[in-house]
C-alpha cells in the first residue's frame, strides 16, 4: 500500500484510489446515466480536497522549496495541458471558429475563467472544464506564498480554513446578487477554492484529533457529503458542509477501516487515479459531442485518448523534466 516512487516520495495506494474514484465520478456524470444520480460535480470536489491534503503536506509539512514545488507542479501538469489546449485551438481554427490570441494566452496562463469575457464557457470550444484546473493552480499559488509569511503549522492551518470559509461566504453573496454577480460566478477561484483550502488547512491541525476518530467516520463523512450534494432540499447546505465533510474524510483515511483502505487501494481503481489527469483533460471533447454517438463509444474513445496522452506525453515528459530540470 505504501511504496516509493522513482522520485523517492512516499506513494500511498489508497490516495490514488481516492483520485481514481474521483475521476470515475466525473465519467459517470458525463457518460453513464443513472436515475437520480449525477456524480460529475462531486468528483471535482473530491479532487479538490485530495489536492488540498497533498499540497498542504508538500508546502507546510515537508517545507518543499518553492523552486522545486513550482518545477514539480509544472512537470506534472503543463506538458499534457499544453498539448490539449493547442489541439483544441487548432481544431477550432480548422473549423473556422474565430478566437483571439488573447484567448489562447489567457487559457494557457490559467486565467481564462476571468478574462476575456464572457469567460471559459463562452468560447465555443470544449475547454470549459479547465475552470477547475484554474482553481487548483490559483490555490497552489496562494498556499505557496503563504509559506513566505507564516511558519507555524497551526496558524497556517487556521488561516487556510478561514480563507476557505470566506470563499463559501463569497459564493453565497454571488448567489444573492443574481445577475449583478460577476459573470464567472461560482466558477471563480474566490468561490470554488473552498474545498482545497479547507482540506489543506485541516491537514495541518487534524493530528490533534486522530486518536478520537472512529474507523467508521471517514466513510460516513464521504457518504453524507454525497447525499447532501445529490439530494439536499436546501441549496446552501451542500456548499456549507461539503468542504468540511470531504476534508475530514480524505485527511482521516489513515484512520479508516482496513476494508475501505483496501477498496481504495484496489489496483484498477489506483490505475484510474494514475491516469486521472489525462482522463480529465480529454473527456471534455467527447462529452461535448455526446449527442453525436452512443455514450459507451464516447467513453471508450475518451479512455483511448487519455491513455495515449498519459503514456506518450504526460508520464515521459514529467519523468524527463524531473530528472533533468534542477
Amino acid at each position: 500500500m505504501l511504496k516509493l516512487e522513482a522520485t523517492g516520495r512516499a506513494h500511498i495506494g489508497y490516495l490514488d484510489g481516492w483520485r481514481g474514484l474521483s475521476i470515475i465520478c466525473v465519467l459517470q456524470g458525463h457518460f453513464i446515466s443513472v436515475p437520480w444520480l449525477d456524480l460529475g460535480g462531486f468528483g471535482v470536489l473530491m479532487f479538490y480536497c485530495l489536492s488540498g491534503r497533498l499540497m498542504s503536506y508538500l508546502l507546510f509539512e515537508n517545507r518543499q522549496p518553492l523552486s522545486q514545488f513550482y518545477r514539480r507542479r509544472f512537470s506534472r501538469i503543463y506538458p499534457a495541458f499544453l498539448i490539449f489546449v493547442l489541439s483544441m485551438f487548432v481544431l477550432a481554427a480548422h473549423k473556422d471558429h474565430n478566437f483571439s490570441w488573447i484567448e489562447l494566452a489567457s487559457t494557457l496562463a490559467f486565467t481564462r475563467t476571468y478574462f476575456p469575457a464572457p469567460g471559459i464557457w463562452g468560447t465555443g470550444m470544449p475547454i470549459g472544464h479547465l475552470w477547475s484546473l484554474n482553481v487548483e493552480e490559483h490555490s497552489y499559488l496562494l498556499m505557496s506564498l503563504l509559506t513566505l509569511v507564516m511558519s507555524s503549522r497551526f496558524r497556517e492551518g487556521v488561516f487556510l480554513i478561514l480563507t476557505g470559509c470566506l470563499c463559501i461566504l463569497i459564493g453565497f453573496i454571488y448567489i444573492k446578487l443574481g445577475k449583478l454577480a460577476p459573470f464567472w460566478g461560482s466558477l471563480g477561484s474566490e468561490v470554488a477554492a473552498s474545498h482545497i483550502l479547507i482540506a489543506a488547512g485541516y491537514r495541518l491541525i487534524c493530528d490533534r484529533l486522530r486518536n478520537f476518530v472512529p474507523p467508521w467516520a471517514p466513510l460516513t463523512s464521504l457518504l453524507v457529503s454525497i447525499a447532501l450534494t445529490q439530494y439536499s432540499p436546501l441549496w446552501w447546505l451542500p456548499q456549507l458542509l461539503s468542504p468540511f465533510l470531504l476534508a475530514f474524510a480524505v485527511n482521516h483515511l489513515s484512520e479508516a477501516t482496513p476494508l475501505l483502505r483496501s477498496i481504495l487501494s484496489w489496483r484498477p481503481l489506483r490505475y484510474f487515479g494514475i491516469w486521472s489527469f489525462s482522463i480529465y483533460l480529454w473527456q471534455q471533447p467527447f462529452y461535448a459531442n455526446k449527442n453525436m454517438a452512443s455514450s459507451s463509444l464516447l467513453l471508450i474513445l475518451t479512455m483511448m485518448a487519455a491513455l495515449l496522452s498519459f503514456y506518450l506525453i504526460e508520464r515521459p515528459t514529467r519523468e524527463w523534466l524531473n530528472r533533468n530540470w534542477r
